[in-house]
């Protein structure tokens, strides 16, 4: 509107001039220039072609008579005019709305932006100082920037201000900055020099949180290491693909100890695997490999290990798998208690339970669960069987005249005697005092007797160095009875006692089956207690 108004003013004032010589025509230019300006390269040719349109239609009406040449000059003025007005406008304008952008992106970066003079003054900041420290960008350029940064952080920072100042770029120079609630950020710096201008351009990182979670990888690491280092438990990390499987990567010294022998010769070698027994390896290595798939999120085991020196020993073993943060996984962590001590308690409570301690053989509990198995499977299936019972022969005598201790030694003799000659299908128990029960499996009454008559010769021959020449020789009275179908463990015990005291009757070191009457039974004295 403003160049329509202008081109109607130069119009009317040439109209009401009439003088060629005035110069006034110029003023066409003007509107072109103005134009272009504005509304760019292609609304400045128009107005040029306008402004020499205008032209055109004076001069005949002013009397002005022009050659040909001065038409086309005044059409490529215009011309040229309002094409060089728009260039520049459209120039001027690309050039601020590339200078507005990165204004914006300075200001809107998240990184910290900055330029600073060689007197350690802020010029310059963009908003993310703001959002960072709670400053407001002109409180933190009202002073000196070093009245911001921790006191143990100032005299590294004043050197390295000098660096850049210098020439010298500062790299990855941390220090830590005060925000306005009080507390200190920290800040990471890289810096480089404008010495024409006297200042010095930043660009800083708040790396608070990178250095909060750093310290605490730091200080889990830390931890790990030396609740690992320390542990009375034996640990080990375990290799688990490649050349590294079921390497030892690292252990502490008290899986040297277990093994016998100093950590460092355990490190790069594969001696949980190697060492456990060879019954036990498939079980280990199906363990190890469920805990690889991902199967079992902690395997725990019990396994032998053969050490170097041939002790062996047993572990209590737990192993987990640690992953990487893509869920591959890493190593093995293996901790491993050395539980021979418990694991020989156990068996001997075990062999306890089911054993007499002094002899050795089974005690009497568990001789007649033998006993009743061997009843249901006589009742299942017909088989020769032969329940024996003895005793020593005047036992109460070697304790009174030997000691308690002759005579617990007379019961322990006996039961490696018992065991020596009965097979290990057989079953043999004391069942108390100086009395012994055994089932000869699959045998009929006549071997049975033979037996008897072994353990006879067998007791008397080792017991003899233990009682002496003094007290003579040791005799077994024993009694014989066939395990049939009917009866029970208790009956049967009876009617074995029955043919003991027979035996015992019949003058002692004697064998009687029972039901049997041996000639001599009526012959012999009563017998006595043992």
């Amino acid at each position: 509107m403003a160049a329509a108004a202008l081109f109607g003013a130069i119009f009317l004032a040439l109209e009401l001039d009439h003088n060629a010589g005035s110069g006034l025509t110029i003023l066409y230019l003007l509107p072109v220039v103005l134009v272009g300006v504005e509304l760019g390269r292609w609304a400045g040719i128009a107005a040029g072609l306008v402004s020499f349109g205008l032209f055109v239609v004076w001069t005949p009406s002013a009397g002005v008579a022009l050659a040909p040449s001065a038409y086309v000059t005044r059409a490529l003025v215009s011309l040229l005019l309002g094409v060089v007005a728009g260039h520049l406008a459209d120039r001027m304008r690309a050039a601020a709305a590339e200078a507005h952008a990165s204004a914006r992106h300075f200001d809107l970066a998240g990184d910290l932006l900055g330029t600073a003079t060689f007197d350690g003054v802020f010029v310059h900041l963009n908003g993310a100082w703001e959002r960072c420290l709670g400053w407001t960008r002109e409180e933190l350029m009202a002073a000196p920037f070093i009245d911001f940064v921790h006191p143990e952080d100032r005299a590294r920072t004043l050197a390295e201000a000098e660096r850049a100042a210098g020439g010298d770029g500062t790299a990855r120079f941390t220090n830590r900055y005060r925000t306005k609630h009080g507390d200190y950020r920290w800040i990471e710096w890289r810096s480089w020099a404008d010495p024409e201008r006297g200042l010095i351009h930043a660009a800083a990182r708040d790396v608070t949180e990178q250095r909060a979670i750093e310290s605490a990888q730091r200080e889990a690491e830390e931890r790990f290491r030396r609740a690992f280092d320390d542990s009375a438990t034996g640990m080990a990390v375990v290799g688990v693909d490649g050349a590294r499987r079921d390497v030892l990567l690292d252990a502490n010294d008290s899986l040297g100890r277990i093994f016998g022998c100093a950590r460092e010769e355990l490190v790069g070698t594969r001696a949980l695997a190697a060492m456990v027994d060879p019954q036990h390896a498939p079980a280990l290595a199906r363990g190890m490999d469920e805990l690889l798939r991902g199967a079992d999120a902690v395997h725990h085991g019990e396994y032998r290990v053969v050490r170097p020196d041939g002790v062996h020993i047993w572990l209590d073993m737990t192993a987990s798998l640690v992953r990487d943060e893509d869920g591959r996984p890493l190593y093995r962590l293996v901790q491993a208690l050395d539980v021979t001590e418990r694991k020989a308690a156990e068996e001997r409570l075990r062999f306890l339970a089911d054993h007499d301690p002094l002899s050795g053989v089974f005690n009497r509990r568990r001789f007649e669960s033998e006993l009743q198995r061997e009843l249901d499977l006589s009742t299942s299936r017909p088989r020769r069987s032969v329940l024996l019972l003895l005793d020593v022969d005047r036992f109460k005598a070697i304790n009174d005249t030997l000691g308690h201790a002759t005579g617990d030694a007379v019961i322990a003799r006996l039961g490696d005697a018992l065991r020596s000659r009965l097979r290990s299908a057989d079953v043999v128990a004391r069942i108390g005092g100086d009395e012994f029960a055994a089932i000869l499996r699959r045998v009929d009454l006549a071997a049975a007797r033979e037996v008897a008559h072994d353990l006879q010769a067998i007791a008397a021959q080792r017991l003899a160095a233990v009682v002496g020449e003094e007290h003579g020789p040791v005799t077994l009275s024993v009694g014989l009875v066939a395990i049939g179908e009917d009866g029970s463990p208790d009956e049967l015990l009876s009617l074995a006692d029955r043919a003991l005291y027979a035996a015992k009757a019949a003058g002692r070191d004697r064998v009687v089956l029972d039901g049997e009457a041996p000639a001599d039974v009526a012959e012999a004295p009563a017998a006595s207690a043992g």
